[in-house]
């Protein structure tokens, strides 16, 4: 393996969320976009961990199981195209 390869296979955590939750997201109403306050707790499917890792020029939103650190779901994040991968809801900044 060259220091090239060797150097790829690197990945940086730059972020962990110890503790997030997937819903159900219902229908936008409007174009204007999404409103957390109107996702139901019965509409959560998963509970676990995130994490944000870069490799190089790539970036990737990971989330895993917090023991098995098995993988939920992953998104990749071009670089500077965050709103193309991640959307921010209206009613809050947190999420």
């Amino acid at each position: 393996m060259s220091f090239e390869e060797d150097e790829e296979s690197f990945e940086h955590t730059l972020l962990v969320v110890r503790e997030v939750s997937v819903f159900k997201i219902p229908p936008r109403p409007t174009s204007g976009g999404y409103k957390c306050g109107e996702w139901l707790q019965s509409d959560k499917i998963w509970t676990g961990r995130l994490r944000v890792v870069s490799c190089k020029e790539r970036c990737e939103i990971r989330l895993e199981d917090p023991n098995s650190a098995e993988l939920f779901a992953a998104c990749f994040v071009p670089p500077g195209q965050r709103e193309s991968s991640v959307e921010s809801v209206l009613d809050s900044s947190r999420y």
